[in-house]
């Protein structure tokens, strides 16, 4: 009976990780929408010069933040389901995954809100929903 108990913690575990990494995505994309209704009021006129630093920013940022999280799925999970607080001890390294992951489009929402500039914020939402989707939580992250 404590081994069927072990097994529905982990797997509602991995349930509501999941849930927080959609609940991370949904987040950002109300962030999107308001860039799009603000858009028409932040819009100025941009050197390319500076749209290409911060395309490459985006993506240095990214391949970093992927490094990063890979990184931290190789040597800090899976976690062992044991003792009191594994469950907070796993939900961080995702978190701190996701707020990686999600900088580089953080970085295109600086842009948007310094020069109104939208193809930025939507390239750098690109990368980070991309990130987290590969980052979800899979079963094996538990032991």
């Amino acid at each position: 009976m404590a081994e069927r108990d072990y097994q529905d913690k982990k797997k509602l575990f991995i349930k509501r990780a999941r849930q927080f990494a959609y609940s991370v995505i949904f987040g950002y994309t109300l962030l999107l929408f308001g860039a799009f209704v603000l858009y028409p009021y932040f819009k100025l006129p941009v050197s390319p010069t500076l749209v290409k630093y911060v395309y490459v920013g985006e993506v240095v940022s990214g391949v970093f933040a992927y490094l990063v999280a890979l990184l931290v799925r190789k040597f800090f999970l899976p976690v062992k389901a044991e003792g009191e607080y594994w469950g907070y001890i796993a939900m961080r390294r995702y978190f701190w995954s996701y707020a990686l992951i999600t900088f580089p489009y953080f970085i295109g929402y600086a842009m948007f809100i310094f020069s109104g500039h939208l193809p930025s914020v939507i390239f750098g939402y690109l990368i980070s929903t991309l990130g987290v989707l590969l980052f979800l939580p899979r079963e094996g992250d538990l032991v």
